[in-house]
């Protein structure tokens, strides 16, 4: 029976509560389940624990090709780096007969995206392929996989991806040695669970998609032309903490709830802006996250404009948690130069006005404006007023002076 876009909310937001309250449980039980079906699972406290046991496992493969999952490209790839493995997002490869620039005219931020969800238009689908892992007397490719997965079923096993190209069908099927990465909280339930949290990623992260939808040249490699080999697939499972454990229990356990949908990202006004030079698949989650794990630094450029809260489909409070994570990181570590001066416009303003002249002038000049971003943090480009020589209060004392003799 079809459902509204507000009952599989609420659906979705029963499912996450519930999931978050067991993690521990849901996890365990897939463990045990995974072991009596012969596959290798490991668990990962931490980003280098889990790029390390890749590589063991290895066997001297250096070509790694990624999904373009939050957990492998935000907090494994520099790690792969690190390593000397080559790694490429395979899913920018799919491309074909694609024309950027005709496509960026179309969509260049969020405000070009088509609002299918207004319109009552929502994706729907099932499940195309079924494999069965790992796979014996096949032929595979010298290559390894890390794929981020996107929901688990704990009762029977069962790992679930949700691919817009045919990218991970193509690892799934070709890769010699396949790493699962899987974070604490993609661990549902069963299998009926799991299926409805992939389909919702789909659902609701349908028209974020094409924010990024551009092939990256630096990230293709041509897979299939790597030779082919008879020989038996291996499947590790890797249990993916990285600090997650830490969010239970505390202010920002809210994060887990997420199922990386990337409608956050919809109408964020900064997003595509502030992550083009971080290599980094962005939403305003991902971005708290990896400040709360320690792999982005803190970020000021947050206009707390509330849009991710409202595109959020089990309701994450993010505006809020962004300033919490900035109150608590200032009351720790204090505030430097720039953050205090940035933070007190009447001071900036008193001290334009004390030497309106030289500010003026430095306004005017290009290389002292880079020294003023490099310093204040205030950009070269960024339109500024220009300092009076007296202020308003000032002026209007003499004003009223004026007009007492009057």
């Amino acid at each position: 029976m079809a459902l509204t876009l507000e009952e599989l909310k609420e659906n979705l937001r029963n499912l996450r509560r519930k999931a978050v309250g067991r993690l521990f449980e849901l996890r365990d039980r897939f463990v045990e389940k995974a072991k009596g079906l012969g596959f290798k699972v490991y668990n990962a406290e931490t980003a280098q624990e889990a790029a390390f046991y890749i590589k063991e496992n290895a066997q001297g493969v250096k070509v790694l090709s990624l999904n373009k999952s939050n957990v492998v490209i935000n907090e494994l790839r520099g790690e792969f780096k690190k390593l000397g493995f080559r790694t490429y997002i395979r899913y920018f490869g799919e491309f074909k007969n694609f024309d950027p620039q005709s496509f960026r005219k179309q969509v260049e931020d969020y405000w070009a995206l088509p609002g299918l969800h207004q319109k009552g238009i929502f994706e729907t689908f099932e499940m195309r392929n079924e494999l069965e892992f790992p796979q014996k007397n096949g032929f595979f490719r010298e290559y390894g996989a890390v794929l981020g997965a996107n929901a688990v079923s704990s009762k029977e096993g069962e790992v679930f991806f949700l691919q817009h190209m045919s990218n991970i069908s193509k690892d799934l099927r070709e890769a010699k040695r396949l790493f699962i990465v899987i974070p604490l909280e993609k661990f549902t339930e069963d299998r009926e669970e799991a299926v409805f949290q992939t389909k919702m990623i789909g659902i609701f992260g349908l028209e974020s998609v094409l924010l990024d939808l551009q092939p990256k040249e630096e990230e293709i490699f041509d897979f299939e032309e790597l030779p082919l080999s008879s020989g038996e697939q291996e499947v590790h499972f890797i249990l993916f903490d990285n600090g997650r454990s830490r969010l239970l229990g505390s202010p920002y356990e809210e994060i887990l709830l997420c199922i990386d949908c990337r409608a956050c990202a919809r109408q964020c006004p900064i997003g595509k802006h502030l992550m083009v030079e971080e290599d980094m698949v962005y939403s305003p989650k991902n971005y708290l996250l990896g400040f709360l794990l320690g792999f982005v630094s803190i970020f000021d450029t947050c206009l707390h404009c509330g849009r991710c809260e409202v595109e959020c489909p089990v309701n994450i409070n993010i505006p809020y948690l962004v300033w919490r994570a900035q109150i608590d990181f200032y009351s720790k570590k204090g505030r430097g130069f720039k953050k205090r001066l940035l933070d007190n416009p009447e001071l900036m303003a008193k001290l334009g006005t004390s030497f309106s002249f030289l500010a003026n002038l430095a306004l005017k000049i290009k290389p002292l404006r880079k020294l003023m971003r490099y310093f204040a943090g205030i950009h070269e480009e960024a339109p500024l007023p220009t300092f009076p020589k007296e202020t308003f209060r000032d002026w209007l004392k003499k004003r009223g002076e004026e007009w007492s003799r009057k």
